[in-house]
């Protein structure tokens, strides 16, 4: 997993690109407890300059930047080529040693970083060829992205690339034709993006969710209630305070996207109390909406699902 993540802006917007590593089978409980050290720091990426004005400039750039990330990657991914063949003895929790063969299953990252890793667009689904007007919509299947394929176009714009490379570039919303996966033995690219908790719901559906509820709340003028019962909310264990109100946050994190969830259904029904009559269906459907959501994100948190439960989600 990597998260490129902005340390300050005090000092000409500093940033580390940090590269952490996992076992699979874990519990999550123990993967995400900070002491049980179950997430270790594996490597720190290059952050790649800002780019010029000039489009020959920014296109060379891009080059340079997509080759960097390659040979590093390329490094990492060094020891792990030799033990997913030959294998490697490993110490077992029942004290015996026995012969493994790890290898990469999922890459966690959010969609920007996806993109990049991938040497695609920003607005293309690493998974499939789905067209980009068909994103947001119940598309049908399409067929899986053929990563290894794309290894044999020429970048993009490149004078050297056939006129056929180009539409294929255009077609698949490729950036520039090269994966950081690519050369990774028994690993399927397309296979390694993993939906998480943290961008699909927290920083997913919740910050679209919020930014509609802020503008319905600002047309019926119920904006100010909602920041009053916000910072009026009490202490309960487990819970985190909010200390400002929701307008002054400039910047949500994943915990406070977490908690966020816990009572934006209440503090939304509250702010909303004794409607017109003009405002009392909207009201209801805001809240059913809201309600929705917060159901399935609690359903997406299951450890295990049946065929009822994913009806649940679906509807």
């Amino acid at each position: 997993m990597s998260d490129q993540t902005n340390l300050t802006n005090f000092s000409g917007d500093k940033k580390a690109w940090p590269v952490y590593i996992t076992i699979g089978y874990l519990p999550s409980a123990r993967r995400n407890s900070p002491g049980s050290m179950a997430v270790l720091l594996l490597a720190l990426l290059p952050i790649p300059p800002k780019f010029s004005k000039s489009s020959k400039a920014d296109q060379r750039q891009r080059k340079i930047n997509a080759d960097t990330l390659q040979d590093v990657f390329e490094l990492i991914f060094a020891p792990l080529q030799d033990v997913a063949h030959a294998g490697i003895a490993i110490d077992c929790a029942d004290g015996k040693v026995r012969p493994c063969f790890p290898i990469l299953s999922a890459w966690i990252t959010d969609q920007m970083e996806n993109m990049a890793l991938h040497g695609l667009r920003t607005n293309a689904c690493p998974k499939c060829k789905v067209p980009t007007h068909e994103l947001v919509t119940n598309a049908k299947n399409y067929r899986s992205r053929d990563y290894a394929r794309y290894q044999h176009y020429k970048p993009e714009n490149a004078n050297s690339g056939s006129e056929s490379d180009n539409n294929h570039i255009m077609s698949d919303n490729l950036c520039i034709g090269q994966n950081i996966f690519h050369r990774l033995d028994r690993v399927s690219a397309s296979d390694w993006y993993k939906p998480d908790m943290l961008h699909t719901i927290y920083l997913g559906l919740f910050k679209h969710i919020m930014d509609w509820i802020e503008g319905f709340l600002k047309q019926h003028g119920r904006l100010q209630a909602f920041d009053n019962v916000w910072k009026a909310l009490p202490p309960y264990p487990g819970f985190l305070v909010p200390k400002k109100a929701y307008r002054e946050v400039t910047q949500w994190q994943g915990k406070e996207m977490r908690h966020l969830g816990h009572c934006i259904l209440g503090v939304l029904a509250v702010a909303l109390r004794q409607p017109g009559v003009v405002q009392a269906i909207p009201f209801k459907r805001a809240l059913r909406c809201v309600r929705a959501l917060i159901d399935f994100n609690m359903m997406a948190q299951y450890r295990s699902h049946t065929p009822d439960t994913i009806a649940y989600m679906k509807d």
